[in-house]
């Protein structure tokens, strides 16, 4: 697993959060990359694919539920023990 790429990835993630609400295809292309970057971690790319299959709403997701499952996925590509289920 690329730790910097995926470090990047959701760094770049969290720096353009605005507002209220992300678009659901953003959302998509971003848990994709970092599927993509985290393909030797079997664990990381299960939560990825369970973000992927709930992300809420049809067509934005709130903010809210995007900056948890960014910091879920962040402290799973550090090892870090996920501290609570994913975000709902």
């Amino acid at each position: 697993m690329n730790g910097s790429i995926i470090k990047t990835i959701i760094s770049e993630a969290r720096a353009a959060i605005h507002g209220d609400y992300i678009s659901k295809w953003r959302a998509v292309d971003v848990l994709l990359d970092l599927r993509s970057a985290a393909v030797e971690d079997p664990a990381l790319v299960a939560h990825l694919d369970e973000l992927l299959a709930t992300i809420p709403g049809i067509s934005v997701a709130a903010n809210e539920w995007w900056r948890a499952a960014l910091e879920t996925t962040s402290r799973l590509s550090e090892g870090t023990p996920e501290a609570s289920p994913l975000p709902n």
